[in-house]
């Protein structure tokens, strides 16, 4: 057996990145405890979480994930069959446009962010300049998180998964030193959250560095002004980009669905953003650990099997991996719904998170943990379509549950109050996640039977 079927078999790998996935959870959510500690759900914590909603949503859940995942299936596909030329042009390429694509982001939205600030009608509108201020310290973290990403993603397309597994546990162990310094120190909640908002650009900048100082310490590559030229090769590169258009656009669905979220509960009383944010992290816990786990071990592995049209492991892989997804989820998500309210106070309930900030984020996280089966679902299943290099299906269901999902924030605030947020994600989610599985199996199945042929 030559190395590259090795490396397609070997799935034992999916329980290795559960457990740096688990410890990544373990340092997060301690993080996420002294955060509540220290910030509670005051206003400066609102302030905290919209200044940095727009860095890491156009950074890390935008541009960042979709240049991660768009890229996997053709630098899996150069590198795995030796061309290691195209490989190396590819990704300078890719990185070039990042570069410049990112720099006029940040700068426009240094320009945009406080108009855009004005349709979120804080409680307190003193915290307003604070908030702007918070961005400005974070808003670089819209040219270094994709940098960040991709590298990841470089290694993940040459079956090094452990690095890219290691520097989000990093991140986030900035973040909990610098939380625990300042709860240490007795800062107050103002300058707190300024050293926070530091320390996020200051991990982000650190994972970025060391991920692409590890890649040029594995990979020779060879420079020349000439690989960024007009008329060299794009091909490679043109494929990338358009499968990031598309998959970008199913990820801005999702992030338009947040900013509503937002919205409406900017609204309501105050810490009710803080509190949304704390049960959106607690409800990706399945996503982190498990499904990250499994979706990132699975795409290059799938991509490299629809190359080669190896449609039986193809097909193994997939089934194995969707019970995983259905039975570690579904788990989670009863756990979430019968318990919110004591997995939030054995978390949260100490020192500025009090009672009633533990009943406003439990109500929200009831509706979350309904959410985290279609959720699953629609992740793992795009994964195949991005492999595949046929993302019409998730595009078209994304976008209707983007649609309905803000259709119902309208019905269900109010009505139930915070807690309609997660009920209406809920609702979406499930629907979106249903509905791209039975497309799923429909074009699994077409796709075993034609030979390679998309169901589209």
């Amino acid at each position: 057996m030559d190395v590259i079927e090795k490396k397609q078999k070997s799935f034992w790998l999916v329980p290795v990145l559960v457990l740096f996935n688990l410890l990544l959870a373990f340092v997060a959510f301690i993080k996420d405890i002294v955060l509540a500690s220290y910030f509670g759900t005051s206003g400066i914590a609102d302030a905290i979480n919209l200044a940095f909603f727009l860095p890491d949503t156009l950074g890390n859940n935008l541009i960042g994930a979709a240049i991660g995942v768009s890229s996997i299936p053709i630098l899996t596909k150069l590198s795995l069959n030796g061309y290691s030329l195209l490989y190396q042009e590819t990704i300078q390429k890719i990185g070039a446009i990042i570069i410049t694509g990112t720099l006029l982001i940040f700068i426009t939205s240094l320009f945009l962010f406080q108009p855009i600030l004005q349709y979120f009608p804080l409680e307190n509108q003193e915290y307003s300049s604070t908030v702007f201020n918070y961005f400005l310290i974070m808003s670089p973290i819209i040219c270094c998180a994709p940098l960040w990403i991709m590298g990841s993603s470089i290694l993940q397309a040459s079956r090094n998964f452990i690095v890219p597994a290691i520097t989000p546990i990093l991140f986030n162990f900035v973040l909990l030193s610098v939380l625990l310094w300042c709860k240490w120190q007795g800062t107050p909640q103002i300058i707190g959250g300024k050293v926070f908002s530091y320390a996020s650009i200051i991990g982000t900048l650190l994972c970025a560095i060391l991920t692409w100082i590890y890649i040029l310490s594995k990979q020779k590559w060879s420079w020349s002004i000439k690989t960024f030229h007009l008329k060299s090769d794009y091909t490679e590169v043109k494929k990338v980009l358009l499968t990031f258009s598309a998959y970008g656009l199913v990820l801005l669905f999702s992030q338009v669905g947040l900013l509503a979220e937002r919205f409406f509960a900017s609204s309501l009383e105050s810490g009710t953003i803080a509190a949304l944010t704390y049960a959106y992290r607690l409800s990706q816990f399945p996503l982190w650990v498990f499904i990250a786990a499994i979706t990132t071990f699975i795409l290059p592995t799938i991509s490299f099997q629809l190359e080669k049209n190896d449609f039986e492991s193809l097909k193994r892989v997939l089934i194995k991996s969707l019970l995983l997804v259905i039975g570690s989820s579904g788990l989670i998500s009863l756990v979430f719904v019968f318990f919110s309210e004591q997995i939030v106070s054995i978390l949260f309930l100490r020192g500025s998170f009090t009672i009633s900030s533990v009943q406003l984020t439990s109500e929200i996280l009831k509706g979350y943990g309904l959410s985290i089966i279609g959720q699953s679902l629609y992740v793992f299943c795009t994964r195949y379509y991005v492999a595949q290099g046929s993302m019409k299906v998730p595009l078209y269901i994304g976008l209707i549950g983007s649609c309905l999902n803000i259709a119902l924030l309208f019905t269900f605030v109010p009505w139930l109050g915070a807690g309609g947020i997660g009920y209406a994600i809920a609702v979406s989610s499930s629907l979106s996640g249903g509905f791209l599985l039975i497309h799923f199996i429909q074009n699994l199945r077409y796709v075993e039977k034609k030979g390679g042929e998309s169901f589209e």
